[in-house]
């Protein structure tokens, strides 16, 4: 059966799904007042609604995003149940994924710039620091690990902005429920090699991921996937890390070298932390390469998505009358 699409969550008009997967559903919300923006409002999918635990994965994700401020990190809204079902509310978000990215690059047989996808992984590292290093109320440390940073959760927008996305999967302490013994979280080919030996896990961890998505950006290769999940568990665990410089030899010698460090298995040879990795991509671009990016962006978005930005723009269009508000699901 077509599962149905609420028609209103909390004081959100739910308009249109606008994407999905996962374990979630993603849908375009907005207020009765036409001076609100629209919104994205995350539902878990109508399948799973009956699952215990990944409802209460889905509410303690909520609690957390509600503690996450920063400018390369999605913004939290508001949270709630209506109807049985629970929602968050966040920005809406105009723009595309990273892996969304590397495909129509890839269809087109071209690579972003080296420059982009340091200033790109710069922003991912600003948001990781920010979360490693987050507190609660008390001043005790919430010890946050995304666990699941892929090209997938990193998001850029249509103007230029970099977006981590999805803490669905992250480990804190501040969390309700724990992972069960011998479950992996996360996408195979990003894990680092602790997530794979299911050892006790820090923030470096997430820094393998980004290293990993980095090193794919720069040669429009797999690092770790292959044809079966054993096959990639191993390639994570012992399988080789070639320098990117062998398959794209526009790649800066330094961002090789900050890839390559955030690669060790080793967890003590990468960067101490997330603001050292940011730190060392900014310098490799200068700073006024810093400020230019996000209009660089920009531009490279809106040349890859010209269809896109027009469908997304309709989205920033006030509903016009009740019937078009509670529209057939």
């Amino acid at each position: 059966m077509r599962p149905v699409r609420p028609r209103q969550l909390g004081r959100f008009d739910v308009l249109a799904k606008i994407a999905g997967g996962g374990l979630s559903t993603i849908y375009l919300g907005r207020t009765r007042d036409p001076a609100d923006p629209p919104v994205a409002l995350k539902v878990v999918r109508h399948d799973l609604r009956d699952d215990d635990e990944i409802t209460n994965m889905f509410l303690d994700e909520a609690r957390l995003l509600a503690r996450l401020v920063h400018p390369n990190i999605v913004r939290t809204l508001e949270s709630g149940t209506a109807d049985g079902c629970a929602f968050i509310a966040m920005e809406l978000l105009f723009g595309m994924s990273l892996s969304n990215v590397q495909r129509a690059c890839a269809a087109r047989k071209i690579g972003l710039h080296p420059e982009a996808i340091a200033w790109i992984g710069a922003r991912i590292a600003d948001a990781l620091e920010y979360a490693h290093t987050l507190s609660d109320e008390d001043g005790r440390p919430l010890s946050i690990v995304h666990r699941d940073v892929n090209p997938e959760n990193v998001f850029l927008g249509f103007d230029g902005d970099v977006k981590l996305i999805d803490f669905g999967l992250a480990k804190s302490a501040g969390r309700s429920r724990e992972s069960l013994p011998g479950i992996m979280k996360g996408k195979l080919p990003y894990l680092s090699p602790e997530q794979v030996m299911q050892l006790p896990l820090d923030g470096r961890s997430d820094l393998f991921g980004l290293g990993t998505t980095l090193w794919e950006l720069c040669t429009m290769r797999r690092l770790f996937r292959r044809s079966d999940e054993a096959g990639t568990i191993e390639a994570v665990h012992r399988g080789p890390i070639p320098d990117p410089r062998l398959f794209a030899s526009d790649v800066p010698d330094r961002l090789a070298t900050i890839i390559l460090r955030a690669l060790e298995r080793n967890r003590t040879r990468r960067h101490r932390s997330a603001a050292v990795l940011a730190r060392e991509l900014d310098a490799l671009l200068g700073k006024q390469r810093v400020a230019s990016a996000p209009a660089c962006i920009a531009q490279t978005m809106r040349e890859l998505f010209p269809l896109e930005v027009k469908r997304q723009e309709g989205w920033r269009k006030p509903v016009l009358g009740p019937l078009l508000r509670v529209a057939r699901a």
